[in-house]
């Protein structure tokens, strides 16, 4: 899965700083930080008469879909699909099934299929 096209702009300096801080943290880079930030905010202004809070806590698993009216259930969603989306895209599953004993296949820097055994011999596919 290849990563969507990016854009240079410029971020106020004491997100960025806050970002640096707050990134290593969260296993993010500072540009994944701001990006993860943005999709949040992006969810809860299109989201418009949402009680923000309430879709926070629920999208942090601390109060009941129920609580929700409908467009609220599908900004919580959303927050939710970014969060997992946003996991997924930063684990690193190999090395951990690689100290399993398991043979993993992974990507090259040039898109090839690559074999990695759990002695750490690679070959290409």
């Amino acid at each position: 899965m290849s990563k969507p096209a990016s854009t240079s702009t410029r971020v106020a300096g004491d997100v960025v700083a806050i970002a640096s801080a707050v990134a290593p943290g969260e296993h993010r880079t500072i540009a994944e930080q701001i990006n993860y930030w943005a999709r949040i905010g992006m969810q809860v202004e299109r989201a418009g008469t949402v009680a923000t809070r309430k879709v926070l806590l629920v999208a942090a698993g601390k109060a009941q879909f129920s609580t929700l009216d409908p467009q609220e259930r599908e900004t919580a969603h959303a927050l939710i699909d970014a969060q997992i989306a946003d996991q997924a895209a930063n684990q690193r599953f190999g090395p951990a099934a690689r100290a399993a004993g398991h043979t993993t296949v992974s990507l090259d820097d040039g898109g090839n299929l690559v074999e990695i055994t759990a002695e750490g011999t690679t070959r290409r596919l």
